[in-house]
C-alpha cells in the first residue's frame, strides 16, 4: 500500500533506486555474462536500463515555478 501515501516524485525515486540495485546485481562478469541469468544479453538488466532511461528523461517541475497563463487564442472548454 504505497500509492496513496507517496507522491509521484517519491514513486519515481523508488523506481530509480530499484533499477540501480537490479543493475548492480546483474552486472556482467569477466566472461561478459550475467551471473544470475547466465546470458550475455540479460533481459532483466535491459528492462532496468529502460526504466532508468524513462524515469530520468521526465522533466521535473519545481514547486517554485508558476503555472503558465492560458493562451488567449485557445477556446475555453466547458468542464
Amino acid at each position: 500500500m504505497t500509492a496513496p501515501f507517496l507522491s509521484l516524485a517519491q514513486i519515481r525515486n523508488r523506481l530509480i533506486l530499484t533499477a540501480r540495485a537490479i543493475l548492480r546485481d546483474h552486472r556482467p562478469g569477466p566472461d561478459g555474462r550475467c551471473p544470475i541469468c547466465r546470458t550475455a544479453d540479460c533481459p532483466v538488466s535491459t528492462a532496468a536500463r529502460n526504466v532508468l532511461h524513462a524515469a530520468e528523461e521526465v522533466p521535473q517541475r519545481s514547486t517554485a515555478t508558476r503555472p503558465t497563463e492560458p493562451d488567449r487564442d485557445d477556446p475555453q472548454q466547458a468542464g
